[in-house]
C-alpha cells in the first residue's frame, strides 16, 4: 500500500481561509447558513453544503437503507463524498428520517370539520407558546395524524439532506465553523 499522504499545514490553512472567504463573500445568511436560537455557531444549510461541494469538486453518492414498516416510513442514508478529479472517496455522512418524527406525524387540521370528523385516536389539541403583538401568548392548534405513505418522498429527501450536510462537514473538516442543520 502507498503511504498515506498528509496535508501540509499551509495547505490546510489555505483550505480553511478559502472556506471562510466563500462564507463571508458568497454565502447568504438565511439561505446557505443561519444562526439557530440556542446555538453558538452558524448552522450549515443544504444550499451552503452544495456551494462548498461545488467549490471543492466533491460529488455525493448516496446509499439508501429502507427501514420502513407497515405504519412508518423510515430511511437511513449514507452519503459518500467523491473528489471528482481523482475519484477518491474523501468523507462520509449519515442521516436518518422517519414519519414518526413529531414534525411529520401531525399536521394542523384544515378546518374544524376535518378535526371533528377524524377519529379521536387520530387527532389532538396541541398547546404552544408564541408571540402576539410583542407579547408572549399561549395558543392551541387542532391537529390530525398524517398518513405515513403520503410522506415517503419528504422523509427520504430529509434523510438525504441530513447525510449530505454531515458528509460536507466531515469531508471538509468544518465542524468547528458550522453546526449540522438543526430542524
Amino acid at each position: 500500500l502507498p503511504p498515506m499522504q498528509i496535508m501540509s499545514v499551509a495547505a490546510m490553512t489555505e483550505r480553511i481561509n478559502a472556506i471562510q472567504q466563500v462564507t463571508r463573500s458568497k454565502m447568504i445568511e438565511g439561505v446557505h447558513y443561519g444562526i439557530i436560537p440556542g446555538t453558538k455557531k452558524p448552522t450549515l444549510y443544504k444550499a451552503g453544503s452544495e456551494m462548498l461541494l461545488v467549490m471543492f469538486e466533491i460529488g455525493p453518492t448516496v446509499d439508501v437503507l429502507d427501514l420502513c414498516t407497515s405504519d412508518r416510513i423510515k430511511y437511513r442514508v449514507t452519503t459518500t463524498g467523491i473528489h471528482i478529479p481523482t475519484g477518491r472517496a474523501i468523507g462520509q455522512g449519515i442521516g436518518e428520517c422517519s414519519s414518526g418524527e413529531e414534525r411529520y406525524r401531525w399536521r394542523n387540521a384544515i378546518c374544524d370539520e376535518e378535526f371533528f370528523d377524524t377519529p379521536e385516536s387520530r387527532r389532538r389539541v396541541k398547546w404552544s407558546k408564541g408571540w402576539d403583538r410583542g407579547q408572549p401568548t399561549v395558543y392551541q392548534s387542532n391537529q390530525v395524524r398524517t398518513v405515513p405513505d403520503d410522506l415517503g418522498n419528504t422523509v427520504l429527501k430529509m434523510a438525504k439532506k441530513r447525510a449530505q450536510i454531515d458528509m460536507t462537514l466531515t469531508a471538509l473538516g468544518v465542524s468547528d465553523l458550522f453546526n449540522q442543520d438543526i430542524e
